[in-house]
């Protein structure tokens, strides 16, 4: 049936458009159901909008209309109209005079007998409206009054807010309703497809909650409400008695329909890419739209022009943001620049149909309804292809997280492994060592725990590589193993290798003895059993005998439980460094010792408060020992609760406590007040300052340190920050760097204890060293030790050849003095000369001194 109506309605066009003009009068006989009254077709604008029918006959001021439709596009002048019909024999049909135009909101019809004045019928379409039956049908349609006959003028008052067409059309009363028949088929497919739409992807948003089909209910809602204003259904079955809601309706329907239409762009396309241009221009565009909501409410009128506007821009938006899309490698993309762009064609012939730049006709006054119904379809198309996309998705992230899930039992189990087993060695570690433990102390069996270090292990990992280090860990791993297996009295951790020790940490071993029935002495024992073992790198076959810390702990004597046991092993592992012998077992002492170290930590902090510390000053002299050039700065602790605490185990307890840097800025404080003390008794001399490992590895320090010095007005060429040979190897790359900004700073920097490790000539040339310290373990034999004289000798041509002042430690008799004198050395000092004393005894001695 639509078929046949839109072929009727496209040869009636053709035919118009090219058969010769029809006559102005319309002759209406039975025969034929409907006549076009546009070709005879005159009319007059009322710009007042106030002119009466006798007004506009009387005036006479007809215009001839140049296209086939009357347009006049949007105006806010109402316009009358006349056409001419004859009835030559009067009819019992009922006819109606038909506007085929939705949005026409005002229609009045005057009949005029042969053109005079009184008009002999009127009726307005609010009457009709208003009537308890009509036929408005989606048109205007104002019914004739029956049994007239003769020559008859139509005249037709017409107003709309919007575009103002006038299509008129004079219709039998059963061609109305064939015509009215064909409609409702048509829109009730558009709106029945809208609803089935709304309520598919409604189900969809409250079954996943993805906001995309959310917003695409909103926006099938809204182009619902304005396609109910364009087509004539709302004004017919929803508000058929305010035929004026519409000027309302249609701007704040478009409104809404841009605002969602963005929303739903935004959550539907979900790609990256969106520029921020064009996210500006959508969030702007967006705002517009609810501004024109709002404008609507006051000024309809004007809302409805600013509408097509709008639409105009948001669709170009969407197009451009879908291809972005599909520029990006978004699928579903393509759906949505076919769909916008079918909506953008209906909407654009739409648009220049109501703005008189296209002809009226059937194809641009249906263009919207036939764009929007392709991009509805093509939108749905997008969703169901999104969702096979997202079920896509989940499968192969169902399949991912299945493959996840069994890598995690993969690596839970190997994890597990790695968790008992040392990560180098792969031997067992503490973890399986403590198990082991527990089950050998639940039998009652008396067990020894012996802790190994080799700390010369860590040395070589920071002077020749890590990777050098870890393989001659493993080799020596391997081979104590191997010596562990022949004495049946050491308890087999892990049958698988099997293994014997265990690696607590990097360069340490532990390992567990069977004691029940040992009456021999264990130290010569565990002695032999790790006294000597030898691994070879890189066809080098290195002894690693040198520093053996040995500790260990017996059950139940030492302790019943396993973290005591490895508590008191490790201090007699400790012990065994101090006192530098290969193997130590636990004892009360070693408690003891622990205990007042403990308590050396917390006492430190009040004591540096306190007042407790104090640097004491021993002089340096020149190269003959007759003349005063420096002074060494160094701690004392005279503790009113542990009586004098030695220079050594003050810095071992601070760096191990984590208080060197409490400790540093209290030395660095006196030290400031010693220089100027110095000063003030006119001993303008070098002041050198011990640095711990800990200072130089923290850049925050030095900077701290020689910003302080700078506040002081310390002069920095007296400044002389001594560093000890064994601190190069930590962190050789931050001592390197804390040393730089000393010596830029203007410092000079003393290279102590020199000639007492083995690295010194890898990094001296890294290093900015101005002066090297002789040790005293060298300086004290050299009278009497050709071996030391040697070295002292060597180390003296050493720093000649690079350009260093060299300072000898341990000068206690004249002989030195004179031996040092001929070899060269620029600095002394030693207790020959004095011993370390305090500030004002300094002084003392140093005025003395002067006078002598």
């Amino acid at each position: 049936m639509i078929g046949r109506m839109w072929s009727s309605l496209m040869i009636l066009a053709l035919a118009v458009a090219i058969c010769p003009a029809l006559a102005a009068e319309v002759v209406v006989q039975d025969e034929t159901d409907h006549y076009s009254l546009n070709e005879g077709l005159v009319y007059s604008v009322d710009p007042t909008g106030q002119a009466t029918l006798q007004e506009v006959m009387e005036q006479g001021e007809w215009l001839e209309k140049s296209e086939r439709v009357l347009n006049l596009g949007f105006t806010i002048a109402p316009v009358w109209v006349k056409a001419s019909i004859r009835i030559p024999e009067a009819t019992d049909e009922q006819w109606y005079v038909v506007i085929p135009y939705p949005l026409l909101e005002e229609a009045e019809l005057h009949v005029l007998q042969d053109g005079r004045l009184p008009a002999i019928y009127q009726i307005t379409r609010e009457q009709v409206l208003q009537g308890p039956k009509h036929s408005d049908g989606y048109s205007v349609s104002l019914p004739f009054p029956e049994g007239l006959s003769g020559n008859l003028d139509l005249v037709l008052r017409a107003d709309s807010s919007t575009s103002l067409q006038v299509p008129l059309e004079f219709w039998r009363e059963d061609y109305l309703i064939d015509q009215y028949s064909e409609q409702s088929f048509y829109w009730g497919g558009y709106f029945g497809i809208l609803v089935a739409l709304v309520v598919y992807n409604l189900f969809l948003f409250l079954s996943i909650r993805d906001p995309a089909y959310g917003y695409y209910v909103l926006y099938l809602g809204a182009l619902s409400f304005v396609m109910l204003s364009i087509s004539g259904v709302g004004t017919t079955f929803v508000w058929p008695h305010n035929p004026l809601f519409t000027r309302y309706a249609l701007p704040i329907g478009t409104g809404f329909l841009s605002l969602w239409a963005l929303f739903f762009a935004r959550q539907f396309l979900k790609w990256p890419g969106f520029s921020p241009k064009l996210n500006r221009s959508m969030t702007v565009a967006a705002g517009l739209a609810g501004v024109l909501i709002v404008y609507t409410l006051f000024d309809p009128i004007s809302g409805a022009r600013l509408a097509g506007l709008l639409g105009a821009l948001v669709v170009a938006l969407l197009i451009t943001a879908g291809v972005g899309g599909l520029r990006a490698g978004v699928a579903i993309a393509r759906y949505f620049v076919l769909a916008w762009t079918a909506f953008a064609v209906g909407a654009f012939t739409y648009l220049l149909n109501i703005f008189d730049v296209l002809p009226v006709n059937t194809i641009t006054s249906n263009a919207l309804a036939a764009g929007s119904a392709a991009e509805v379809l093509l939108l749905s198309f997008a969703l169901a292809h999104r969702i096979k996309e997202e079920r896509a998705h989940k499968i192969s992230a169902l399949q991912l997280q299945q493959d996840a899930e069994r890598q995690v039992r993969t690596l839970h189990l190997k994890s597990l492994d790695e968790a008992s087993h040392d990560s180098v060695t792969k031997m067992p570690n503490t973890s399986l060592l403590n198990r082991r433990l527990q089950e050998t102390a639940q039998k009652g069996e008396r067990v020894a725990l012996v802790l190994v270090h080799y700390p010369q292990v860590k040395e070589i990992a920071s002077s020749m590589g890590r990777s050098l280090a870890e393989e001659m860990f493993r080799q020596l791993v391997r081979n104590f193993n191997h010596a562990l297996a022949g004495p049946g009295c050491i308890i087999c951790l892990e049958n698988t290798g099997p293994a014997y020790l265990a690696t607590p940490e990097f360069g340490s071993i532990a390992f567990l003895m069977d004691l029940d029935g040992w009456d021999a002495r264990l130290e010569p024992f565990i002695e032999q059993v790790v006294g000597y073992h030898e691994v070879s790198v890189n066809s080098i076959r290195l002894p690693l005998f040198m520093n053996l810390h040995c500790g260990v702990a017996i059950y139940p004597e030492h302790g019943e439980k396993a973290e005591v046991l490895f508590q008191n092993a490790s201090a007699a592992r400790d012990s065994s460094a101090r006192e530098t012998v290969p193997v130590r077992v636990y004892n009360e002492d070693i408690s003891s010792f622990a205990r007042r170290r403990l308590a050396l930590m917390g006492a430190l902090p009040p004591a540096i408060e306190a007042g407790e510390l104090e640097l004491y000053l021993q002089p340096q002299m020149n190269e003959s020992g007759q003349r005063l050039v420096g002074v060494e700065l160094l701690i004392r602790w005279n503790s009113s609760r542990f009586g004098p605490v030695p220079a050594g185990e003050l810095i071992d307890i601070a760096e191990n406590a984590g208080l060197m840097d409490l400790l540093s800025r209290f030395v660095i404080s006196e030290a400031w007040a010693t220089i100027k003390a110095l000063q003030s008794h006119n001993l303008n001399i070098t002041c050198s300052i011990n640095l711990s490992v800990q200072n130089l590895t923290n850049s925050g320090f030095v900077s701290y340190l020689l910003s302080d010095a700078k506040e002081h007005a310390i002069p920095m060429d007296l400044l002389i920050f001594e560093v000890t040979e064994t601190s190069m190897m930590h962190n050789i790359d931050a001592v390197v760097g804390s040393l730089l900004l000393i010596s830029d700073a203007g410092c000079k920097v003393a290279l102590d204890d020199f000639g007492t490790g083995y690295s010194s000539l890898a990094y001296l040339s890294r290093l900015p060293i101005n002066e090297l310290k002789i040790d005293r373990c060298f300086v004290s034999q050299m009278c009497s030790s050709r071996h030391d004289l040697s070295i002292v000798e060597n180390t003296l041509k050493l720093a000649q050849t690079l350009n260093l002042e060299t300072v000898a430690e341990g000068v206690e008799d004249a002989d030195t003095l004179a031996m040092l004198h001929k070899l060269g050395c620029d600095r002394v000092q030693g207790y020959h000369f004095a011993k370390p004393m305090p500030i004002d005894e300094f002084c003392d001695w140093a005025r003395r001194q002067q006078a002598t």
